[in-house]
């Protein structure tokens, strides 16, 4: 038995199914779970003493990679001086600066420590905005830690208060959110959206969708929300509303915030943002929001990638060469992707919503995904997760990742 399998066997007697997070546990994969003992670079170490290349990138909060210096040097600083305040700290203002710097749609933000809660304060402060209960979101897309990546929208119910006032449409359908406003009319407090869907596979927005939901919300004086927890400082500075030429009035930032470390975020206009305490009703609160070592991180990834200008033409070519050469290999299945972001669904396409993912043979990629595991390729253990680049991974890696894939169909 493998250190990892031990781990494993004790973990699953005191944390439920072995996990704190069910989309890393492998059931049903064909393998053990690997126990990581450290990361670096484009690399994770597990315990066993396997080395991998990482294709998860912290869940693609790890932009720079693993351990970039400036990062580690302003994390091993910030605890110098402890580890929480409970108290205002100079960091969360500098960091909060940056986000308004390089988001032209955020003039106020507030940090969280997770998706989970930036969603539920977002959709409470567009509640209080509008005077309004309901809520749109899109089958398929998942906006925090309660959500589904199935589209069961019983998660954003639970964090919403009720599922009645949780309405969902489809992804890529702007007639389904046209109905969904008429049929209640002056009810609809925000519709929120993944703009680039990232967890059912990764699906592009159609043409005109981001702009027609912008002109649907502008009309019936809705809130349009984006979750640009995968997207926000990946796929361009400025987002997914940067790279589509798209403005929300609101933002949910995810871990990318932290450089990995627990770290969120919501932002809009003064308006809607000073619907919050102390100046506003909406009471949102937490020990660590603003946490002053995630706060420190996360202004060190972003100003390390401000002055690489090339960061992003980097991360689309490797990107660009990953997916051409998927899809030389695989042209029966659908490659999807933006940027460092990309997919491998096993079923042909075109997917734009989440019934056509669905069709994906979940047996066929389990054999893929171990026989990836077993020749040193970490990626998510589900098909509808992303597969990220970082600006750690090199050429060499992504031929790396494109040779393990030929070898399975050998």
């Amino acid at each position: 038995m493998t250190r990892s399998e031990q781990l494993f066997e004790e973990a699953a007697q005191y944390i439920p199914g072995g996990v704190n997070n069910p989309l890393r546990s492998f059931a049903g994969m064909g393998q053990p779970l690997r126990f990581i003992r450290r990361a670096d670079e484009s690399r994770v170490y597990d315990v066993d003493g396997h080395v991998y290349i990482d294709f998860v990138c912290s869940g693609g909060a790890a932009l720079l990679g693993h351990n970039p210096p400036l990062v580690k040097k302003a994390v091993l600083e910030a605890v110098q001086n402890g580890l929480n305040y409970e108290a205002c700290a100079e960091a969360e203002l500098k960091l909060a600066k940056l986000i308004v710097q390089l988001v032209p749609s955020v003039q106020m933000v507030r940090m969280v420590s997770s998706v989970t809660e930036a969603v539920l304060s977002a959709v409470c402060a567009a509640r209080s905005a509008t005077g309004r209960k309901r809520l749109i979101r899109f089958a398929g897309c998942r906006h925090g830690g309660f959500d589904t990546a199935e589209g069961d929208p019983s998660g954003v119910s639970l964090l919403c208060g009720g599922g009645q006032d949780v309405l969902e449409a489809q992804y890529n359908d702007l007639s389904s959110v046209e109905r969904l406003l008429e049929e209640n009319k002056g009810q609809v407090a925000a519709v929120i959206v993944e703009p680039l869907a990232a967890h059912m596979g990764v699906i592009e927005p159609e043409p005109e969708f981001l702009q027609g939901l912008r002109r649907l919300c502008g009309q019936s004086g809705t809130i349009l929300i984006f979750d640009e927890t995968v997207t926000g400082f990946r796929l361009a500075l400025g987002g997914a509303q940067e790279y589509y030429g798209v403005k929300p009035d609101m933002t949910i930032f995810g871990e990318i915030l932290g450089a990995g470390l627990p770290a969120g975020a919501f932002g809009g206009s003064r308006a809607i943002m000073e619907q919050l305490a102390p100046v506003g009703p909406v009471y949102q609160a937490d020990a660590c929001n603003g946490n002053p070592v995630a706060m420190a991180a996360g202004f060190a990834q972003l100003s390390s990638v401000l002055n690489q200008p090339l960061l992003y033409e980097k991360l689309a070519r490797e990107g660009e060469a990953l997916r051409a050469g998927l899809r030389e290999l695989f042209p029966e299945c659908t490659v999807g992707g933006v940027g460092s972001i990309s997919s491998l669904l096993f079923t042909p396409g075109p997917v734009k919503h989440d019934r056509d993912a669905k069709r994906g043979d979940q047996g066929q990629f389990a054999r893929y995904f171990s026989h990836m595991l077993q020749n040193g390729i970490f990626m998510m253990p589900s098909q509808f997760e992303p597969v990220f680049l970082s600006g750690a991974h090199t050429e060499r890696d992504v031929e790396m990742f494109l040779e393990a894939s030929a070898e399975f169909l050998a």
